[in-house]
């Protein structure tokens, strides 16, 4: 990422409605895509916050150490950060994946990502969205009513430094869960009793109802 990025220590920003017809990127330094806005290439940068206005269109949006937001309606390739969260509004597409390392991802109503959810140390929250698969590791996994996960769930193994307590997995009313659920580490597994959900490797089903929403 960034190579031979020609800005440094500066912030950048697109206005709404603009496009550009390369990458936008920095190093030590935000950037903004503004709504309605168009970026040809790649939006990123090390040590700063990206944001993609709602209804804008990019490639891939990555960071190093910051933020992600993506607004409503936006479409993108992929969302990739290594120390930061990820927020994703309502109605966006993400064509590739959605990827954090130290930080949750959170997934708006209505919102696709066709490949893969994975978060290292943060929790995956899905609010009414669609992806093809989620990997999550030492966070859990919440998906609220009306999700959908159309691969494999997996929860990954923990380093050898890692304690054994359980990380939650919540599937909530309405939601379901295509492929299997795979827990190579302890979890506490919540289930909706209107989700639908695959075969279950590694934890034991915990059936809840409305009372318990």
């Amino acid at each position: 990422m960034l190579a031979g990025c020609p800005n440094i220590n500066s912030d950048l920003a697109l206005a709404d409605g603009e496009r550009s017809g390369g990458d936008l990127e920095t190093v030590n330094g935000s950037v903004s895509v503004g709504e309605g806005a168009t970026v040809a290439g790649d939006v990123g940068t090390i040590n700063g916050a990206v944001t993609l206005g709602a209804n804008s269109r990019a490639e891939g949006v990555e960071t190093v150490n910051g933020r992600i937001r993506i607004g409503d309606g936006a479409e993108l390739a992929r969302a990739e950060s290594v120390n930061g969260a990820i927020e994703i509004a309502a109605g966006v597409r993400v064509r590739e994946q959605v990827e954090t390392v130290n930080g949750g991802i959170t997934i708006g109503n209505g919102s696709e990502v066709s490949g893969s959810v994975r978060a290292v140390n943060g929790q995956i929250r899905l609010q009414g969205a669609s992806v093809g698969s989620i990997h999550g590791i030492r966070g859990g996994v919440v998906l609220e009513r009306g999700s959908r996960v159309l691969g494999t769930l997996t929860i990954g193994k923990a380093g050898s430094v890692e304690g054994d307590d359980p990380v939650l997995v919540e599937i909530q009313a309405d939601c379901e869960v295509v492929g299997p659920l795979v827990f190579e580490r302890p979890v506490t597994l919540r289930v909706h009793e209107s989700a639908r959900i695959g075969e279950v490797r590694g934890a034991e089903v915990i059936r809840f109802g409305n009372s318990a929403d």
